[in-house]
């Protein structure tokens, strides 16, 4: 099995304009962050302000994470223009190609991805053990 090229190129692009009308619409919903103050100058009532925080900050993640996919999805694309893509950035070996067909922007290999999260973990377990 080859990978196609032509049809992971739509693929990626059919992603990138999702993402990109998904990220257009929840900028529209609310153009800059919103905090706690800000949040509580419409209603006055505790539990409403409550909500509409969390809710305000969860649509706030969600766009965060998709402008962070979007910015994946089109180094993708740069990768197939310019060739390199299907080769894990960090050793240059051939990623699978079945890792390919599920996250089409995979710019790693396993061992390099695992190796990756593991480091994020270790970080993120440090920055908890500072606070507490």
């Amino acid at each position: 099995m080859t990978i196609d090229l032509k049809q992971i190129k739509q693929r990626l692009e059919l992603k990138q304009a999702e993402l990109q009308q998904s990220i257009t619409a929840l900028t529209e919903a609310h153009p800059t962050p919103v905090g706690a103050i800000e949040a509580s100058e419409g209603p006055q009532d505790f539990e409403e302000v409550a909500v509409d925080f969390l809710e305000t900050q969860q649509e706030q993640s969600l766009l965060v994470n998709q402008q962070a996919l979007l910015t994946e999805v089109q180094r993708a694309l740069g990768r197939i223009e310019d060739g390199t893509y299907g080769y894990c950035i960090v050793c240059g070996q051939p990623i699978p190609e079945k890792r390919l067909e599920a996250l089409p922007w995979a710019a790693r290999c396993l061992k390099d991805e695992a190796q990756l999260e593991e480091r994020n973990l270790s970080v993120t377990e440090t920055y908890d053990a500072d606070l507490n």
